[in-house]
């Protein structure tokens, strides 16, 4: 691929964010990662590698970590924020007095905030100008870090308002095992990012409980039938869901061993609370807030949603997970 010289800063030493790093980098586009503490940062540096996320990855030379918010946004084109859904606010509140209008904000964050309901794109839009908010960019699609960052094949989708904001990233991104589609379904895209890994989380609760193939194949048809139904009903389009950031995203996260979210579910159905459960864990799995948030604002809309139902009430009301696939059987018998 031709190479654009556009700076980028990557905010989120997460396994995903040195991930796309790497991938710009290979691209011969100067990066900057910005870390919480001065400590992260020269140990990264040092290291040339990100030894708690990404183990066995080593960074191009033209990365550069940096603590300094300010020197690594100066001369940057591009934000590009991949940390997780809880902490996107603060992120934003660090990056704007830094900010010029010019600049472009992606969010590669699958989640929704749990505090107020709203997607990334709805939190940055508190913060950014009417021109940025036409710009504002999300990267979504069936993206295992891992797989990524070992340079194994991979696609995935960028949906802006402006598609000459989405051609400009899917040229700095894609490389010759990254390919990137654009779209302009913005809410669809984020919507499928976050739905997906409650829908993961009940295949792994499925797989946990030795129900077999065809159990996993209703629960996640039936899933994103819900994803849809959640999604529609804000407008998003169609086409989304049968493409890489819907049914593509889905099944690579209700059958990956990587899959945060569907390793959350096979331990609940193993009879471990939560809990216990994330304080053994790395990373985040996206999927326990969203669940919160979507099953709160499913019954504030009057959204039937009976899989995200199942899977809050095994999370948060310690319904045994027995009991909640017998309650899904049990529904009243409608139409496909």
């Amino acid at each position: 691929m031709t190479s654009i010289q556009n700076k980028v800063t990557v905010m989120g030493t997460t396994s995903w964010g040195i991930t796309l790093a790497c991938l710009l980098a290979n691209n011969n586009i100067p990066v900057d990662i910005w870390t919480r503490t001065e400590i992260e940062a020269q140990s990264i540096q040092n290291d040339r590698e990100d030894k708690r996320h990404l183990p066995g990855i080593t960074l191009p030379k033209n990365i550069t970590i940096n603590h300094d918010l300010e020197s690594c946004m100066k001369n940057s084109k591009y934000i590009l924020l991949a940390v997780p859904s809880h902490s996107f606010r603060d992120n934003m509140i660090n990056l704007i007095s830094y900010l010029n209008d010019n600049q472009i904000i992606i969010s590669a964050t699958k989640g929704i905030e749990i505090k107020t309901n709203k997607r990334m794109s709805e939190v940055a839009a508190e913060y950014i100008s009417y021109k940025q908010n036409n710009t504002f960019s999300v990267l979504s699609g069936p993206n295992l870090a891992k797989e990524i960052a070992n340079g194994l094949p991979a696609s995935s989708v960028i949906a802006s308002l402006s598609n000459e904001t989405a051609q400009d990233i899917q040229n700095i991104l894609t490389t010759k095992t990254f390919r990137i589609y654009r779209s302009s379904d913005v809410t669809g895209i984020e919507l499928c990012g976050s739905l997906k890994n409650i829908i993961a989380i009940g295949a792994g609760i499925v797989d946990g409980l030795n129900f077999g193939n065809n159990a996993k194949s209703a629960l996640v048809t039936r899933g994103l039938a819900e994803i849809k139904r959640f999604a529609m009903a804000y407008n998003a389009q169609e086409t989304t869901f049968y493409g890489l950031a819907g049914i593509g995203d889905l099944m690579t996260t209700i059958s990956s061993d990587y899959s945060r979210n569907r390793y959350v579910g096979e331990q609940l159905a193993m009879g471990n609370n939560i809990d216990s459960i994330t304080n053994n864990m790395t990373n985040i799995a996206e999927g326990i807030n969203t669940t919160k948030a979507i099953y709160s604002i499913s019954q504030s809309k009057n959204i039937e949603m009976p899989i995200t139902s199942m899977v809050y009430q095994i999370i948060f009301e310690n319904l045994p997970p027995m009991d909640a696939f017998s309650a899904l059987m049990d529904r009243e018998l409608t139409a496909e």
